[in-house]
């Protein structure tokens, strides 16, 4: 059964806290499908992901505490800040206040509700879809 239309600020945490909203564009799409054959793959979503943990990861130490993610949130345009911890502490499988790689990437409920078809990879007109929701839910 497919899942309802989430809240937009809850689909961007599931997309990826804030990186899909600047990839909602064509160049976006092209920028996630790495190989090039016209569809991104949960591979390539994932690698979105290992970017972004990256990125959040601020001290390198392989977790993602509360104060690096308060800190990526401030980072953000204004705007994009107010977001619940819910979605992304859900993650946290045992619970210790810290996110893991492993964690981070273990849940895709952003690319679930984009692949429509549920063929584990987003076509053009799928992304499409998606980046018009994403730009929608910010304005």
């Amino acid at each position: 059964m497919r899942p309802s239309l989430p809240p937009a600020r809850a689909l961007l945490l599931g997309l990826g806290l804030s990186a899909l909203p600047a990839l909602a564009e064509q160049s976006g799409f092209t920028r996630l499908d790495t190989d090039g054959n016209g569809v991104v793959t949960r591979t390539e979503f994932l690698a979105l992901r290992k970017q972004m943990f990256a990125t959040i990861d601020a001290d390198n130490s392989g977790t993602i505490t509360h104060a690096e993610i308060a800190a990526a949130r401030a980072a953000l345009p204004q705007g994009r800040a107010a977001q619940s911890d819910d979605r992304i502490w859900a993650q946290d499988a045992n619970k210790d206040g810290q996110l893991t790689l492993a964690e981070y990437t273990s849940q895709t409920r952003g690319f679930d509700f984009a692949d429509r078809n549920n063929d584990g990879a987003l076509s053009p007109a799928e992304f499409d879809r998606i980046a018009r929701f994403l730009r929608a839910a910010q304005n």
